[in-house]
């Protein structure tokens, strides 16, 4: 039995959007690799201003905005790909995540600081990534299953 980049899809977006939802270690850590180990200084010379900014009071609304589209978007892929995908297996699991992701959207969408998003990440993990990742290993179980 083999695992495909696309049955791995809802499972990576979680992941990707949970690294998101860390607005904290997003702020400090942006773009690091290619600020402190890349020879570029083409590209370093670019991305220093937004490090700067984006660690700025002044200028964080306007980072802000798009992280919170970034993030809204991301959860409303996992909420159609988890419907698409794990439907079958327990709708009583997949409402109850589609009811939380649509909350958690209205939350970020909200959201007026990146702090008020950083408080949102242990409900993400709970509500969301970890119910999409059971589903996805009783997938894998049943996928093995039927090939034997």
């Amino acid at each position: 039995m083999h695992i495909t980049m696309t049955d791995m899809m809802p499972v990576g977006l979680c992941l990707a959007t949970q690294e998101l939802f860390d607005t904290k270690r997003y702020q400090q850590n942006f773009c690091d690799h290619c600020l402190l180990r890349s020879p570029d200084t083409e590209t370093s010379n670019a991305i220093w201003p937004m490090k700067k900014e984006l660690g700025s009071s002044s200028y964080e609304k306007k980072y802000l905005e798009g992280h919170k589209a970034a993030i809204v978007g991301n959860i409303d892929k996992v909420l159609s790909l988890t419907t698409a995908r794990y439907a079958h297996m327990n709708m009583k699991s997949i409402e109850a995540i589609s009811r939380d992701g649509k909350s958690l959207i209205r939350k970020v969408i909200q959201a007026t600081s990146f702090q008020d998003i950083l408080i949102l990440d242990p409900t993400f993990k709970s509500k969301i990534v970890l119910p999409v990742y059971e589903m996805f290993l009783e997938s894998v179980k049943r996928s093995a299953q039927s090939v034997r």
